[in-house]
C-alpha cells in the first residue's frame, strides 16, 4: 500500500528590530541570542584594492565579467569589533554578516549586554531568540510512493521524470548537451541527510561536484546527518538514474549549506540564511536555490505582516537582493500557504531581484497550496511556476523514486533549469537571464497574482537569444546528441528512436547553410545509436545538424564546435 504523507514547509518570518531597545534587563537568566549591528568597518584590516583577501578568484571573475564593483559591503566585519564583544566570558560567537555588518552571539549575563550596547561602534543590539525551544518539527514527512508501484515510462533517459522536464522543454537543452556543466549551485536548506550515500547522486560525488559543505547552525561541518529536506531538494536537480530518473541539471556542481534549525522558528535563522548567501557569493556560486521562507515565528511578537513583504524590508529579502546584486541568480520557493489564512508568498520570496517560483503539476495546472502574490509593493510574484505537485524526487532514506508536493520542489526544478540555460547562454548576466525566462513563459503578456508570468519554456528562452529552432517530426524521437559542444575530431553520437524503418540522411551545416559533412543511415524500428566519425576539420562556432527522413520531414538541432 502506498503511504501518503504530505510534505508541508511551514514558512516563518523575520522582522527588523530597532536599535533602540529597552534597558530593563536583568542579569543571570536563560541564555539569550542577540544580533549586534556595527556602525562601520573603519577598523578593518582588509581593502577593496585587494579583494583576493576575502573573495575567491571565481567570485572576482564574476564581478569582472558583469562589471560589478567590489565595495565596502564585500569586506568582512571588523575583527577588532568582534573580539571586543567576545572578550566577555558570558558571550559566545554564533554568526556574523558582512553584508549587514552584524554579529550574532549568545549571552547569559544581561549586565554584559548593557555594557556592550553603549560602546561607540555598536549601532544596535536586539534579542533574537531564547535558548529554550519547542521540539516541534516544522517539516512533515514526504508524500511517499513505493518505487515498485511507479511504472517507468519509455522516455529515455528520463523515465518517470519525463513529464516534469518536458513541461518546460528543458529536455531539448539536455539533448544539446546542456546539463549544467560548469555551473555552481548553492543550496540553502535544512540539511542533506544521506545525500552522500544515495545511488542517484553517486556520480555527483564521484565526479567531485560537491564543492563544499557548510553548517551555519551548529558549525559542526557535517550537513549529511542533520535533516533530509535538503537532500530531497538536491535530488530534483542532481539526481540521475539512467532510464529511470533525470534531474534538471545533473551535471552541475554544488555547495550544500545548512541554515535551517528544524526544531523551532526564530529570526535567528534569517541571519544564518544571509551568512550562507554571503558564503555562496564569496566562494563563486552562480545560482542560489532556497526552498525556505518566513512569515511567522515561535515568538509571535516578531511575526511579519503582509505589508512587510515589500521586497526590501525583511532581512531575508535584503540578503537575497544583495546576492542578486553580486551577479548570483537567486531562486526561491513562493511558499505553501495558498490554502491557509496567510495565503501570500513568504520572504525572501518577496525580494525584488530574485525569481520566485510557485507550483503546478506536470500538466501545467496550478495547485491550490501554492502561495500567491503580489508582493506588498505590487511586484509580480510569484514570477514563474514549475512542477511542485507529484514532483518526482529521490527518497533520502532509501534512494527510491518517490513523489512529493510543495514549492520546495518547484524552486529546485527551476534552479536546475536556469543552470542548464546559463551554460548554454554564458554571456548573459543573471538579470538578463531572468528576463528571457519570464518572456518565454506561458502568460508573459497577461501575468497575474496566482501564476505570475506562468510556465517557462526553456528552449524558447534559448531560441530567443540564438535564433536556433528545434524541430522534430512525428516519426522520430531524438534522445541525445553528444558531445555537444563537440571538439574537433571527436565522434558525434546520436540516440534516435524511430516509429518506422526508414533511411535518413544526416548533414552538418555551417552558419551559412553549407554542407560540411553528410552521411546516410538505415534506422530500425525503436531505438538506434548512430556514431559519426571522420568529420573533417571544423573551426569553432555554431553549426546545425539536419536529419532528413525518407518522407521529407526534417529535424534541426544546433551543434556547437569548440
Amino acid at each position: 500500500m502506498v503511504s501518503k504523507i504530505l510534505l508541508k514547509l511551514f514558512f516563518t518570518g523575520l522582522f527588523i528590530v530597532s536599535s533602540h531597545c529597552s534597558n530593563l534587563l536583568f542579569s543571570q537568566q536563560d541564555t539569550l541570542y542577540y544580533r549586534i549591528s556595527f556602525t562601520d568597518k573603519n577598523a578593518t584590516n582588509f581593502s577593496i584594492a585587494n579583494p583576493a583577501q576575502f573573495l575567491s578568484e571565481r567570485a572576482i571573475q564574476r564581478r569582472d565579467k558583469y562589471n560589478i564593483p567590489i565595495t565596502q559591503q564585500d569586506i568582512p566585519v571588523c575583527q577588532n569589533y568582534v573580539d571586543s564583544v567576545l572578550s566577555f566570558g558570558s558571550v559566545k560567537w554564533k554568526n556574523q554578516s558582512k553584508w549587514l555588518n552584524t554579529l550574532v552571539v549568545t549571552c547569559d549575563d544581561t549586565n554584559d549586554v548593557n555594557i556592550i550596547r553603549n560602546w561607540s561602534f555598536i549601532g544596535g543590539l536586539s534579542q533574537t531568540k531564547v535558548s529554550k525551544q519547542e521540539k516541534s518539527n516544522k517539516f512533515d514527512d514526504l508524500l511517499i510512493q513505493d518505487k515498485e508501484s511507479i511504472l517507468v515510462n519509455p522516455h529515455f533517459p528520463y523515465g518517470i521524470t519525463y513529464n516534469q522536464n518536458h513541461l518546460h522543454k528543458i529536455d531539448y537543452l539536455h539533448d544539446l548537451g546542456f546539463k549544467g556543466q560548469g555551473i555552481h549551485i548553492a543550496i540553502i536548506d535544512s540539511g542533506f541527510e544521506k545525500a552522500n550515500e544515495l545511488e542517484a547522486m553517486a556520480i555527483t560525488f564521484s565526479d567531485n561536484r560537491i564543492l563544499s559543505t557548510r553548517d551555519f547552525v551548529d558549525h559542526d561541518g557535517d550537513v549529511y546527518a542533520d535533516h533530509y529536506h535538503g537532500c530531497a531538494v538536491l535530488s530534483v536537480i542532481a539526481g540521475e538514474m539512467e532510464g529511470e530518473y533525470h534531474g534538471t541539471a545533473p551535471k552541475a556542481s554544488f555547495h550544500l549549506l545548512r541554515t535551517e534549525d528544524v526544531s523551532g522558528e526564530y529570526i535567528l535563522e534569517e541571519d544564518y540564511w544571509v551568512s550562507a548567501a554571503e558564503y555562496a557569493d564569496s566562494i563563486g556560486a552562480d545560482i542560489i536555490n532556497s526552498s525556505l521562507g518566513y512569515t511567522t515565528f515561535d515568538d509571535s511578537t516578531t511575526n511579519h505582516t503582509y505589508s512587510d513583504l515589500d521586497g526590501n524590508t525583511t532581512v531575508a529579502a535584503i540578503g537575497a537582493n544583495i546576492a542578486a546584486s553580486k551577479g548570483i541568480f537567486v531562486c526561491v520557493s513562493a511558499g505553501n500557504s495558498g490554502d491557509n489564512s496567510w495565503g501570500h508568498i513568504s520572504t525572501p520570496a518577496d525580494a525584488d531581484s530574485i525569481l520566485t517560483v510557485g507550483a503546478v503539476d506536470s500538466l501545467g495546472i496550478r495547485v491550490s497550496f501554492s502561495s500567491y502574490g503580489l508582493s506588498a509593493d505590487g511586484d509580480i510574484k510569484p514570477n514563474v511556476m514549475s512542477v511542485g505537485h507529484n514532483c518526482y524526487l529521490i527518497a533520502p532514506w532509501d534512494g527510491t523514486i518517490i513523489r512529493a508536493n510543495g514549492t520546495s520542489f518547484s524552486s529546485p526544478m527551476m534552479a536546475g533549469m536556469v543552470a542548464s540555460l546559463w551554460q548554454a547562454l554564458p554571456d548573459l548576466n543573471n538579470m538578463e537571464l531572468k528576463r528571457i525566462i519570464q518572456e518565454s513563459s506561458s502568460q508573459y503578456n497577461n501575468p497575474d497574482s496566482l501564476m505570475g508570468y506562468g510556465i517557462p519554456n526553456m528552449y524558447n528562452a534559448y531560441q530567443s537569444e540564438t535564433g536556433l529552432s528545434y524541430l522534430v517530426s512525428t516519426n522520430l524521437k531524438i534522445h541525445n546528441v553528444y558531445p555537444n559542444p563537440l571538439k574537433n575530431e571527436e565522434t558525434l553520437t546520436l540516440m534516435i528512436s524511430s516509429h518506422i524503418e526508414q533511411t535518413i540522411e544526416i548533414t552538418i551545416l555551417d552558419d551559412l547553410g553549407r554542407s560540411i559533412h553528410s552521411i546516410g543511415f538505415n534506422l530500425y524500428l525503436g531505438k538506434n545509436k548512430i556514431d559519426i566519425s571522420g568529420i573533417k576539420q571544423m573551426s569553432a562556432g555554431m553549426y546545425r545538424l539536419r536529419i532528413l527522413e525518407s518522407d521529407g520531414d526534417m529535424s534541426h538541432i544546433p551543434l556547437i564546435v569548440y
